[in-house]
């Protein structure tokens, strides 16, 4: 009883000194298992790299606007010049559900970046994105 109190104590302080937000959980750099509805395209300063922070905040398109509706921490990432971000479809439905139609994404260096795009949802799975790619320019 003593060694599986001792290995549970064990795993329990590794669990919490991993640092679970290291890397995007909806998208991945330049590559995606599911199929990627939307692309970002990264500009740094001096083609250096970047630990960027972003959050994502879904919510339903009304009249125009954005209207957020939850908060999602998507995490840091190591970002220079060049770098693309594709988010994963079946990842972003595992996340969010399919019931929001916009998302704007709050990129996070110096300074904060917005990106916001429509999603497209086929009932099931969300299928598009408007506009599909975006270009983001982190000082």
């Amino acid at each position: 009883m003593n060694k599986l109190l001792k290995r549970t104590f064990l795993y329990v302080a590794l669990v919490i000194a991993i640092n679970s937000s290291y890397a995007w959980n909806i998208g991945s750099k330049g590559r995606v298992n599911g199929p990627s509805i939307h692309s970002t395209y990264f500009i740094t300063s001096n083609n250096s790299s970047f630990p960027v922070h972003a959050q994502a905040y879904v919510g339903k398109f009304i009249n125009g606007t954005c209207q957020y509706n939850a908060i999602y921490d998507l995490g840091t990432e190591i970002l220079k010049t060049g770098d693309f971000i594709d988010i994963d479809a079946f990842e972003l439905k595992s996340v969010i559900g399919t019931r929001y139609t916009c998302m704007t994404i709050f990129y996070t260096y110096k300074q904060i970046v917005l990106e916001t795009f429509q999603l497209g949802t086929d009932g099931i799975n969300y299928n598009t994105s408007l506009p599909a790619t975006s270009e983001v320019t982190i000082l």
